[in-house]
């Protein structure tokens, strides 16, 4: 989300968290360990797990408990900086258009952020009647694995039933290596690559800021792990037009 509040969550939440909570003995020293682990794994609640496990937490520390992070950021972060529902509105309408167009679709979210943390972003930018909460999937529910470790997918695979098959999903993502990972699973691909950082198909100008946010994880369009390559969410019904009709879901990307 471009409004700041992914750095926001990334540096004062994480860190508060981690000195308040688990006795970090600085805010230099909580972000840069927080740092190490995150590009590690690409989430917060996966990295502290692994340093503690690892020793890296202060000695006598409690011990790390996601929900108590999830709970902690739910609580703590200045959601206002999301942005007011109206911002999503675009975005809200086009996926009620696809359930109504198709409403044996399941639309899931899955993210690395945890549980109550998730809900709450959902709620706030007013997606949560979109994803109600048996269709939302957080750290929580994969740990000890996380995106992009083909295990995290195959969990969410199995909560979602037996008949749910990767060959029959698409994964929209602003993540390339979560995109690989579903794209080797079978799953069809959608790139968010943000705005203004597309252009002829390729990366533009705005692929160094993605990697300011996403060491080593910019988006790339021209990636063969990408079927379909749009700037924001809103603009699938524009790049993939046949979803929003009468035939079938699936093959439409091939």
């Amino acid at each position: 989300v471009g409004t700041g509040f992914t750095a926001h969550r990334n540096t004062d939440g994480a860190v508060n968290f981690m000195v308040d909570r688990l006795a970090l003995p600085s805010r230099e020293a909580a972000q840069a360990l927080r740092d190490e682990y995150f590009q590690r794994y690409h989430a917060t609640a996966k990295g502290l797990q692994v340093a503690e496990a690892e020793g890296r937490l202060p000695t006598g520390a409690p011990k790390f408990d996601p929900k108590e992070l999830s709970a902690y950021w739910a609580e703590n972060l200045q959601f206002a900086l999301l942005g007011g529902q109206e911002t999503y509105d675009e975005l809200r309408s086009m996926l009620t258009s696809l359930k109504v167009v198709n409403p044996d679709i399941n639309l899931v979210a899955f993210s690395n952020g945890p549980r109550t943390y998730v809900l709450r972003v959902l709620r706030t930018m007013g997606l949560d009647e979109i994803f109600p909460e048996d269709m939302v999937f957080a750290v929580d529910d994969v740990l000890p694995a996380c995106k992009p470790e083909r295990e995290a997918f195959e969990k969410i695979f199995k909560k979602l039933g037996g008949d749910t098959k990767p060959h029959e999903c698409v994964m929209v993502e602003d993540s390339m290596k979560n995109i690989r990972v579903a794209k080797s699973l079978g799953m069809k691909t959608v790139l968010i690559a943000g705005k203004g950082r597309l252009t002829g198909g390729g990366i533009g100008g705005g692929g160094s800021a993605a990697e300011e946010t996403k060491p080593g994880d910019a988006p790339d369009s021209t990636d063969p792990a990408v079927d379909v390559a749009v700037e924001l969410a809103a603009d699938m019904k524009d790049a993939i037009p046949g979803l929003w009709s009468s035939q079938s879901f699936f093959g439409l990307l091939e």
